[in-house]
């Protein structure tokens, strides 16, 4: 299961919401009309794009294609094959089929953080009709939805064209091997080692390891790391394979608390544990019981030298916590983007964020020096492009890296609609919700807010739909908001009328 699921959801405001379940198993949907007021709301201009960052200190952004997907364990679709070797972890995920995920992973997320892309060639891949659909379009019980192409490009053509990327879709994961262009992704991926990645895939994923991050000199909390001994050959040993969990949670079963667990190669906070209370350890052991044998199936010969079976145990700092964005260029130059206000969900999971564009000219002084400690470390180990730092503050007034996300992030694209929101609409507060579950169509979101579209306080970045339901009859949504407000009060409204409509699981 996907660690990018940590988004799917998370966001919670309220107990209002309905399940997944219900919410496609009630009432079919009224007729759908063909009113839609995506033509009436404003194109968005972006402050920069990736093509233009690309493009700084001799780069060439037109020697590189966006490739993006977010990875999984199991094979959502036929245009993606499984990474085996870029395994990732998350024991916290809630548990979805993989028709639904297949429309986060590969649809709305990818869609959202391509959002950014500029006039850059941007590959998404293909989704498999789902089995609903299959027997719908077979019986025709109901009219047919767009496809994840159609709901694509339409999310594009709200931005200006001059900042629209050049969407392509993946068919088969072998043609983006064989192009000439240099490779861009979120994260590596099997397929693309030796096919002209951009940046050194083993290097890539060996800095997304927080592992990585607890044994580097840079300024973080105290990290206990606790390595598997284990290789690979030696898996398959159930005795010693048991005996080895044992070791490695022997740690968590007797430190005093409060303190916090990690897993090394997790996304959007899915593999972090907060362990303040007795009860919240245990499921923490429990958790990572069930979640070690995956790990340790996960070790392969060709990545056990990179130690991904491992546990890291941090010290608690107290506070919140900022995400910093900032793009690393081609000769190494670190390019402040903006700093955002992360929100927890009720399972201390990344649901969003809050951006004050006001304050950002001070925050990037506020972070100077460490944003350029960070990008000196990051270029001389291969990295460049765009990434987030999540940084706290502890009591002695130390800036300490909490997590380094050695890619584009969520919060990322928000810092880039400061034109947009603040400039030309003098809105000073921005937000994100990505991905957020609706049942129904982009039409019928766009009735409900259509007040917002059109002023431009409401911005669809990623949209991608499906049927579910006894015979395919209902149509959901997962969605990606950009969001603006006159001040915090008012966008804390927006968040919740959005919450309200929210199907979760």
């Amino acid at each position: 299961m996907s660690a990018c699921l940590q988004h799917f959801l998370g966001f919670s405001l309220n107990n209002q919401s309905r399940s997944l379940d219900s919410a496609i198993s009630g009432k079919p949907t009224s007729k759908e009309e063909n009113t839609s007021v995506d033509n009436m709301a404003p194109q968005v201009e972006l402050t920069t794009t990736l093509k233009d960052l690309y493009a700084l200190d001799g780069g060439n952004s037109d020697d590189i294609a966006l490739v993006y997907a977010f990875p999984n364990q199991s094979q959502l679709a036929t245009s993606l094959p499984i990474s085996r070797k870029y395994a990732y972890q998350g024991p916290r995920t809630l548990k979805f089929t993989t028709d639904t995920i297949a429309r986060i992973c590969l649809g709305c997320l990818p869609q959202y953080y391509g959002f950014a892309a500029g006039q850059m060639d941007l590959y998404l891949f293909d989704l498999d009709k789902t089995k609903m659909e299959i027997m719908n379009h077979a019986i025709s019980w109901t009219k047919p939805i767009p496809g994840p192409r159609v709901d694509a490009g339409r999310v594009y053509s709200g931005l200006q064209e001059s900042q629209r990327p050049n969407l392509r879709f993946v068919e088969d994961h072998q043609t983006v091997a064989a192009l000439e262009k240099k490779k861009a992704t979120i994260t590596p991926m099997d397929f693309l080692d030796g096919n002209s990645p951009l940046v050194d895939q083993d290097a890539h994923w060996d800095l997304l390891s927080k592992r990585t991050l607890a044994l580097s000199d840079l300024p973080s909390p105290p990290t206990e790391v606790i390595d598997s001994v284990l290789r690979a050959n030696q898996v398959s040993d159930e005795k010693l394979l048991g005996s080895e969990i044992d070791r490695m949670l022997a740690r968590i079963q007797t430190r005093a608390l409060p303190f916090v667990v990690k897993l090394p190669l997790g996304l959007g906070g899915h593999a972090v544990f907060m362990v303040d209370e007795e009860d919240k350890r245990q499921n923490c052991l429990s958790l990572l019981r069930a979640e070690l044998p995956s790990m340790f199936q996960s070790l392969t010969p060709e990545n056990e030298a990179k130690t991904p079976v491992s546990l890291l145990v941090q010290d608690v700092v107290p506070g919140p916590s900022d995400g910093v964005s900032i793009f690393i260029t081609k000769a190494g130059r670190a390019v402040y983007i903006s700093t955002s206000e992360q929100i927890l969900d009720h399972r201390n999971q990344w649901s969003g964020g809050f951006m004050d564009y006001t304050r950002q000219e001070a925050r990037g002084e506020q972070y100077h020096d460490l944003i350029q400690t960070i990008a000196d470390y990051v270029y001389k180990r291969g990295y460049y492009g765009p990434m987030g730092i999540d940084v706290m503050t502890d009591e002695q007034g130390r800036q300490l890296v909490v997590d380094m996300n050695i890619r584009q992030t969520g919060s990322y694209t928000l810092g880039l609609m400061k034109k947009h929101f603040y400039e030309q609409r003098g809105l000073p507060i921005g937000g994100l919700v990505c991905p957020l579950a609706v049942r129904g169509d982009r039409d019928q979101f766009e009735r409900r807010f259509a007040k917002e579209i059109e002023d431009g306080s409401i911005v669809i970045a990623a949209w991608c739909r499906a049927r579910a339901g006894p015979g395919a009859l209902f149509v959901w949504s997962a969605c990606g908001l950009l969001l603006g407000a006159r001040d915090r009060e008012q966008m804390e409204a927006l968040m919740q009328r959005l919450d309200s409509i929210a199907i979760r699981k």
